[in-house]
C-alpha cells in the first residue's frame, strides 16, 4: 500500500482532492494527514510516496507558500485536479453581532474577505487549516466561529448559527498538484500540460521577452507565468510556468532547448490536464 501525503485533518479540501485522485487510481493508499502545506510538501518522498497540495485558486490566485517549495524540488507532477470550493460560516451565536471571533485558514481568508470585511468588532485568527478553524472555534466557545468548506456542515453542532456560500465567487475552485519522485509514463492520447522553472540567476535584461519568444515562435501556449523572487536581492525573479504540451513534445522540447541555452531550467512534470 502506497502513502500519500496531504492537509489535515480528515474533511479538508485537500482531503476530498486526495480522495479524487485514490478514486482514480487502480493502486491502494493510505492517507497521511500533516498540520501544514510546509509539511506534507516535506513528507513527500519520504514519509510518503505522493503527495497532494493546492497550487493555485481561482479568485487569489498561486498559493505562495506551495509555488516556493516548487521552485526547489526534485519532486515531479504527476497530475493535477480542480476542485470546486464554496466556504460557510458556522458559529457559537444567535446572529453575526454576538461574534467576537473568526478562525479561517489563510487562503480561505482571501476567498471570503467580502464576508469577512463586513465584521465589525471581531478578532480574525488565521489557522493552517479549515477543520483546524472549526475545532478551534468549538474550543473557544460561545461567541467563536469559523470559515469551513461547505461539505464540512454536517461536522457542525445543530445548535450553531450557520450562514452558507460567503465565497466571493461562486465559481470558485481550487487547482491541485499530485507530486511523487517519479514520472508518469506518457500516454499518446493525452492531453498535456507542462510545469517548469526559468531561473534568472544573472539578471539578465530580457529574460521574460526570450522566455515569450522562444514559446511563441514553436507555437507553444503559454498558459501560466509567475515571477518569485529568487530572495538574494531585491530585482531578481524566477519564473514559475505552465504551458500546453508534454516536455517529449516537438515543438515544446524545441522551444525548451532555446530557453536552456540561455538560462537554467528544471520541468517540474508533463501531466495531464483535469478537466
Amino acid at each position: 500500500m502506497l502513502n500519500i501525503a496531504t492537509l489535515g485533518p480528515k474533511e479538508t479540501f485537500s482531503d476530498l482532492a486526495t480522495q479524487q485522485y485514490i478514486n482514480s487510481q487502480a493502486s491502494l493508499f493510505n492517507i497521511q494527514y500533516f498540520n501544514s502545506l510546509s509539511e506534507t510538501f516535506k513528507a513527500i518522498g519520504k514519509q510518503c510516496e505522493y503527495g497532494v497540495l493546492p497550487i493555485e485558486n481561482l479568485s487569489e490566485g498561486y498559493v505562495q507558500v506551495v509555488l516556493d517549495h516548487l521552485l526547489d524540488t526534485d519532486l515531479i507532477v504527476t497530475s493535477e485536479l480542480l476542485l470546486d470550493i464554496q466556504f460557510s460560516f458556522v458559529g457559537d451565536c444567535e446572529q453575526l453581532s454576538q461574534l467576537t471571533d473568526l478562525y479561517v485558514q489563510f487562503v480561505a481568508h482571501g476567498q471570503c474577505s467580502e464576508f469577512i470585511a463586513q465584521l465589525t468588532g471581531v478578532k480574525v485568527h488565521n489557522t493552517q487549516s479549515n477543520i483546524e478553524s472549526l475545532l478551534l472555534a468549538e474550543k473557544q466557545g460561545k461567541g467563536a466561529g469559523a470559515i469551513i468548506p461547505q461539505h464540512a456542515l454536517a461536522l457542525v453542532n445543530n445548535d450553531y448559527f450557520i450562514k452558507k456560500n460567503v465565497t466571493n465567487y461562486e465559481n470558485n475552485q481550487t487547482r491541485f498538484l499530485v507530486l511523487s519522485k517519479q514520472a508518469q509514463s506518457r500516454f499518446t492520447e493525452g492531453n498535456y500540460k507542462t510545469t517548469l522553472v526559468v531561473r534568472n540567476e544573472n539578471d539578465c535584461p530580457g529574460v521574460l521577452g526570450n522566455i515569450v519568444n522562444a514559446f511563441a515562435g514553436e507555437k507553444v501556449n503559454l498558459t501560466s507565468i509567475m515571477s518569485r523572487p529568487t530572495k538574494s536581492q531585491f530585482g531578481k525573479y524566477h519564473f514559475f510556468i505552465d504551458i500546453d504540451g508534454h516536455q517529449l513534445d516537438k515543438n515544446v522540447s524545441a522551444s525548451l532547448k532555446q530557453i536552456k541555452a540561455q538560462y537554467p531550467v528544471t520541468v517540474i512534470g508533463s501531466y495531464i490536464k483535469a478537466s
